[in-house]
């Protein structure tokens, strides 16, 4: 089959390989974002309060919140979902996540669609196939992410696309369709800069392509730079408005010299365009070694449509002097299109038809192949389900405490769905950006403490300072810590010694029906309520014993599910190992594990939050006490208790 006349049949092909990426398990990508939790949380202010405008923080324009706002509206979410802060929450909470995770999504095969589209009508259909599947399943580390720019390549696409067609029209001497189509530009391209500003930096191509393209090239040129240049004039003209114009420079500011690296010798750290490129290319190789080549080629080739869309983003990137990951989503349809071109320019220099033909077949296989293999890896993997079970607890714990007055300190992926899907107070601190300092209200704070709170909180500037601050006078009030994976969770000061013991709706493990028993030499002793592991060892051989019960928990329908344990622990040096393990009884797949700490024999308590799938299933508990020193070893449980509630 000749490819130069299946064009079709191509592009129905790169589409269904596009919507395998963007569409199979929307919430198997490893890690939700903080990102993702801050535009579908802006999406959903936008929704909530009527206005895009959180605050006197400006830091972007308004189309991203404002398409999701108006997204979330056309689809009546969060309603769609049917949340609830009560019952399974953890389900919620995933069923809130999904619908802007599968609209995102779909917003990675509209772009698949253009880039083919764009590819086909430069370059031809051969190009515009390889360009795209390369696009579909090569940059979803990206594209399933909810970032501005993720939001704003579609307008930037499609802005070329038109442009590119008005050109076409000119062969047709459709004059009326052309000079729509110029305009239609102008406006996805306003639409884009109002987006995110540094797209700006797309002009030069537009205005090439305009004026290539164009008999009378000042009437296109200005029916295309002024929707270009007024719709995103629209957001200081907001700040100037509401008498707040010195915020919008000081945003800007903010901006355009922000540093995530504590001082300028950390230059692994340094969020600057080499190693935003250097992590890239970390994630995906074979695209950015092409995509390069490609553009290398194209300088060859005075390709000034290639050259054009890198060289003034990536010129704008290096001088501003911070660039993120996420700021060279614009480049990706580049890098794929570049690629396509370059393995197309490559094939070309074969003589024989026959083997011109079969080494394209061939190429195209491969990296349709390679790129399968690239989007099966990340997506089986299922990374999320510990910031789920901590958004629904905070969201539960809010909840139960909605008249507490309690100060929520946490990024905006465990924030937005209490704050704007169920309502719950409406004090809550975003560490990256909010002045936090202490006070009275500040004390009954809660926090949760991911890998990017403590990025934030381990800065060398005035935020970091402030949260570090907050955080130690907290957590010396004895603040109660609940933990989830890596993560905590630290509530307002709470009495926790008697908590299990005030719940009617969980599961005492250390009841009379309970049976536990003692794998491998020892004492085991579990009388009223009080469950006791002694070990006496003479040597420093490695001694692992393990009390064990094996149950099956029931009647357990409300999420998240929190361990909550009493209990004291002792060894003559120190050196034990105390851990809270739980198995699946026949397949021995590992739920949950975790640490206890050696209190030297006094009392103490800890929350963890669980898995819900241990629910109905056959499971192995167990508290294991490790050691290679001799002496008497002692781990003395006096509350193992399944909630619901803190």
């Amino acid at each position: 089959m000749d490819i130069r006349n299946s064009s079709n049949f191509l592009l129905l092909l790169a589409l269904g390989l596009s919507s395998f990426a963007f569409l199979w398990n929307p919430l198997g990508f490893p890690t939700l974002r903080y990102e993702d939790g801050t535009y579908i949380g802006r999406g959903m202010h936008a929704l909530v309060a009527q206005t895009p405008q959180e605050g006197k923080f400006y830091d972007h324009p308004y189309f991203g919140q404002l398409f999701l706002a108006g997204i979330f509206w056309l689809i009546g979410y969060p309603d769609l979902v049917h949340p609830s802060a009560v019952g399974d929450v953890v389900m919620s909470v995933e069923m809130l996540w999904l619908v802007p995770k599968v609209f995102i999504g779909i917003l990675g095969i509209i772009d698949t669609f253009l880039i083919y589209k764009i590819s086909e009508r430069r370059y031809g259909a051969r190009v515009g196939f390889i360009a795209s599947i390369l696009f579909a399943l090569m940059s979803i580390s990206f594209l399933r992410t909810v970032y501005l720019e993720s939001l704003q390549l579609p307008l930037i696409l499609t802005s070329i696309f038109f442009a590119i067609n008005a050109k076409v029209l000119k062969t047709h001497n459709k004059a009326k369709m052309k000079y729509s189509n110029v305009l239609i530009s102008g406006i996805f391209m306003g639409l884009a800069i109002f987006t995110k500003i540094p797209i700006f930096t797309m002009i030069p191509l537009l205005v090439f392509i305009i004026l290539t393209g164009q008999n009378k090239k000042l009437t296109a040129l200005s029916l295309w730079i002024i929707p270009a240049v007024l719709i995103p004039s629209i957001w200081p003209a907001y700040a100037m408005a509401h008498a707040e114009f010195d915020y919008w420079l000081n945003g800007i500011y903010w901006q355009t010299h922000r540093q995530s690296a504590g001082t300028p010798f950390e230059a692994d750290r340094q969020t600057i365009l080499a190693n935003s490129i250097t992590a890239n290319f970390l994630k995906m190789p074979v695209l950015f070694v092409l995509g390069f080549s490609g553009l290398a080629f194209a300088a060859i080739k005075r390709d000034f449509f290639l050259l054009l869309w890198a060289i003034p983003i990536l010129g704008f990137l290096y001088f501003i002097g911070f660039a993120s990951q996420f700021h060279l989503i614009p480049i990706l349809p580049l890098l794929c299109i570049s690629s396509a071109r370059f393995i197309d320019g490559l094939s070309d220099t074969i003589t024989r038809r026959t083997i011109r033909e079969l080494s394209r077949y061939f190429i195209i296989s491969a990296l349709a192949i390679f790129g399968l293999i690239n989007v099966l890896i990340p997506i089986t993997t299922d990374g999320n389900d510990d910031k789920f079970k901590a958004s629904a607890f905070v969201t539960r714990y809010l909840y139960d405490n909605k008249d507490s007055d309690i100060t929520m300190i946490a990024t905006h992926v465990y924030s937005w769905v209490p704050k704007y899907v169920f309502h719950l107070g409406d004090d809550y601190r975003i560490p990256e950006i909010d002045p936090i300092e202490t006070g009275p209200k500040i004390n009954k704070s809660l926090f949760v403490v991911d890998r990017s709170f403590k990025n934030i909180m381990s800065g060398n500037d005035e935020i970091g300072e402030r949260l570090r601050n907050v955080y130690r006078a907290h957590t010396k009030s004895n603040a109660t810590n609940v933990t989830v994976g890596g993560n905590n969770i630290i509530l307002p000061k709470t009495d926790i010694s008697n908590i299990a013991l005030t719940q009617d709706n969980g599961t005492n493990l250390l009841g009379g029906e309970y049976n536990w028993k003692l794998r491998g030499k020892g004492q085991l002793s579990h009388d009223d309520g009080i469950l006791k592991i002694l070990v006496k060892t003479n040597g420093t051989e490695k001694v692992s014993r393990n009390a064990i019960l094996r149950t099956q928990l029931n009647n357990l329908t409300e999420t998240p599910l929190v361990l909550s344990l009493l209990y004291s622990s002792k060894s003559p040096e120190g050196n034990d190992r105390f851990s809270v393990e739980m198995k699946d009884t026949n397949s021995q797949k590992r739920y949950f594990r975790s640490l206890l700490m050696d209190t030297s024999g006094n009392e103490t308590s800890q929350l963890f939050i669980l898995p819900s799938e241990i629910v109905g299933k056959p499971t192995e508990f167990r508290f294991g006490l490790t050691t290679n020193t001799a002496g008497e070893h002692t781990l003395i449980l006096k509350e193992v208790r399944i909630i619901n509630k803190v």
